[in-house]
């Protein structure tokens, strides 16, 4: 798949500590009130830095322990589950061929009970097939399936040979009440060739049990896709999402036609209803919210990957994203999720990639591993 080629490091720890101006007090733990700023009009308001913040220091913690017959994977999203740290990646590179004769996957997951990644992460597992290669975490269809048999190899039995469909995961969040996972992603034809690929929507998968496959539901909202929630032109919500108060907020970032600008539009739903499309709201130029997605604001601009999460230290929400095309790992802070959002600030610059086309692709922060009341976040990028 494309999106392998962009993959030219393993992932990769570093820790970074945001603290208030003055750096020695601890910041407090309650959310801030209302904003009183004016809400954003079709473009983002003018963006400042935010005082707030300092990097204070980074540390690289080294490579994300992973499995021997796993060469290199990309994305790496990230969430406790019914008492594991479950992570879920990308492209995946294996070292071997798995029991299906391939040696690539579109997506496959690991998890582990180390919580404290301080020292780095240990125990990191997979659930493997017969040969011992990991097990692709999101199931195809049976009209998947037989698609992708019928356009296998190169003397297939229908065109366009080398063409299937591939699943690429978006963000995860976990209903407490349920302790069921929510795992936003988008569907993918990919055909042979540099960036031959096109999406065609993005979806909700449920996962009730650790034990058990996710389940990717029928909603019969997208002609032709039966599985979609929405269809290629609704944002891709799912790049980032949070849970506060039973209330789901969900970051959707796309690349724009003719540059490479990722602009970032907000949704909500309560969680309880996550998987009802008349509950969403999407939020609007005027400062409300409104059912309609096609007039959802810009918030502002970032990476289709990325993390949204709440620091107390500093009483702000902090977005954690790669700038696109390049090494450099940002962050941007708000008081409330809809902003104004402040104006990017470099958290680190990330190992160089060792090709002269490649850049860092997914930089994401976990949020679960925090320490100090987020004084301490920790990041990964490939």
């Amino acid at each position: 798949m494309i999106r392998a080629l962009l993959l030219l490091l393993t992932l990769c720890f570093a820790i970074f500590v945001a603290s208030q101006t003055g750096c020695d007090s601890g910041g407090g733990g309650e959310k801030p009130g209302p904003s009183t700023a004016a809400p954003p009009a079709t473009e983002p308001l003018p963006e400042s830095f935010d005082p707030h913040l300092q990097v204070k220091s980074v540390r690289d913690l080294g490579t994300v322990e992973t499995n021997s017959v796993i060469a290199k994977r990309d994305c790496g999203y990230s969430a406790n589950y019914q008492g594991r740290s479950v992570w879920i990646f990308g492209d995946t590179f294996l070292e071997i061929n798995n029991e299906q004769n391939r040696s690539m996957l579109c997506n496959s997951w690991s998890a582990t009970y180390d919580i404290d990644a301080g020292d780095e992460l240990h125990g990191m597992s997979e659930k493997v097939d017969d040969v011992g290669a990991p097990v692709e975490f999101f199931p195809l269809t049976d009209a998947e399936h037989l698609y992708n048999e019928k356009h296998k190899g190169d003397d297939c039995a229908e065109q366009p040979c080398n063409a299937h469909w591939a699943i690429w995961p978006g963000a995860i969040v976990v209903d407490e009440k349920k302790d069921w996972a929510y795992i936003f992603y988008r569907k993918v034809h990919v055909e042979h060739g540099s960036f031959n690929f096109y999406h065609v929507g993005h979806s909700i998968a449920i996962w009730k049990n650790y034990n058990d496959p996710v389940h990717r539901p029928v909603f019969e909202l997208v002609e032709e896709y039966p599985t979609l929630f929405f269809s290629e032109g609704e944002n891709g919500f799912g790049s980032a999402a949070f849970v506060e108060q039973e209330m789901l907020y969900v970051y959707g970032c796309e690349l724009e036609e003719g540059s490479l600008a990722k602009p970032c539009r907000l949704a909500r739903v309560p969680i309880a209803s996550i998987l009802d499309r008349s509950a969403w709201e999407f939020y609007q130029p005027q400062g409300d919210w409104s059912p309609d997605v096609s007039s959802a604001a810009l918030i502002f601009n970032a990476n289709e990957m990325m993390t949204v999460f709440y620091v107390p230290y500093i009483q702000r929400y902090v977005a954690v994203y790669s700038e696109p095309m390049t090494t450099h790992v940002m962050i941007r802070t708000a008081t409330s999720p809809e902003g104004p959002w402040s104006r990017p600030r470099e958290l680190f610059a990330a190992l160089e990639p060792e090709d002269d086309m490649g850049w860092v692709y997914d930089a994401m922060a976990h949020p679960e591993f925090s320490e100090d009341n987020g004084r301490v976040i920790y990041v990964t990028y490939s």
